[in-house]
């Protein structure tokens, strides 16, 4: 008799067990369809990674009403622990809104107008590239190598090029009005030269940044007196008998005073016509023939017909 019973009692235990699976896997299946049907757009989201959620605690609270949520925009989360959450996702209005504004500003073309009609060169110098950026124009990446018979050949790459409505190509124009920069050097110490302004020796650090040594500082007062003292500026013959400036020398002082000398930096620059098959090419360097007194040499044929317009004392002048 109590056999009976007890098999009566599985009996119907198993029966509710089976029912409370059903409705648990039966209301676990209806919610997966909600999550699949109220996302509001978001792309299609499975739980089969279980995620584990860190509670920052009772006194942090986020708002989980007002503009900022939807309640259909939101996702079902499992945690490591089986546990289902109800995640609400913020809306993206706020974003939208301010990407939605119109900018009534200058384009970017007209931005960088200004810096185009200055028809300026950078150039980068390395061990055995030289880059060249020509705002508005191109960008070049070339080596010079002298061949037997003092032939130079050039090894050159265009890295791009932009059309500009008729441009400005005269490259006395930069030097005038001081946009001719150079940067060179390779190892511990570089080079900036910037025409009409300054020569900085630099080194940069990620740590302590860029600490900038002043080798010299244009004056053209101070120019004149010492061009009345030094050769500033030399000829060279032509094969048809014309005479060409070949060699310009310009005078730049009153650097950072150095250490072993106790006297300002100085140094002179030297620009000098140099014929070359490559239109562009640039020649740099640096000589130290005495303490803290510096030679800088850039050989170009770019600056070959800048060099004629120099006077008694060298220096450059765009109107003639």
């Amino acid at each position: 008799m109590r056999s009976g019973r007890l098999e009566e009692l599985s009996s119907r235990t198993g029966e509710m067990m089976a029912g409370l699976l059903l409705v648990f896997f039966g209301g676990l299946l209806e919610v997966c369809s909600g999550v699949s049907a109220n996302r509001g757009g978001y792309p299609s989201f499975t739980d089969e990674i279980p995620f584990k959620i860190t509670w920052p605690g009772a006194e942090f609270t986020l708002p989980a009403t007002g503009a900022l949520y939807n309640e259909d925009d939101f996702v079902i989360m499992t945690t490591t622990e089986k546990e289902k959450y109800k995640c609400l996702l913020p809306s993206l209005t706020a974003g939208e809104e301010d990407d939605e504004k119109e900018y009534s500003g200058p384009s970017p073309g007209e931005l960088l107008d200004p810096l185009f009609k200055r028809s300026s060169c950078s150039y980068r110098i390395e061990s055995y590239w030289t880059y060249e950026v020509c705002h508005g124009k191109h960008i070049r990446q070339y080596h010079e190598e002298k061949e037997t018979g003092q032939k130079i050949s050039v090894q050159e790459y265009f890295l791009g090029n932009m059309a500009q409505k008729s441009q400005s190509t005269e490259p006395s124009e930069c030097l005038c009005e001081s946009k001719f920069m150079i940067y060179f050097g390779v190892g511990w110490w570089k080079y900036e030269f910037c025409y009409g302004k300054h020569v900085h020796q630099y080194h940069e650090d990620k740590e302590q940044g860029k600490n900038i040594v002043v080798v010299g500082n244009w004056n053209a007062e101070e120019h004149i007196d010492w061009a009345k003292k030094n050769v500033a500026r030399s000829y060279q013959l032509k094969d048809d008998g014309v005479q060409k400036v070949k060699l310009v020398s310009h005078f730049y002082g009153h650097g950072d005073v150095c250490d072993l000398t106790g006297k300002p930096r100085q140094v002179i620059v030297k620009l000098k016509c140099k014929e070359s098959e490559s239109p562009h090419a640039v020649t740099v360097y640096m000589l130290e023939p005495q303490t803290c007194q510096y030679i800088l040499g850039v050989e170009s044929p770019v600056i070959c017909r800048i060099l004629d317009t120099a006077d008694e004392h060298g220096l450059l002048s765009v109107s003639s």
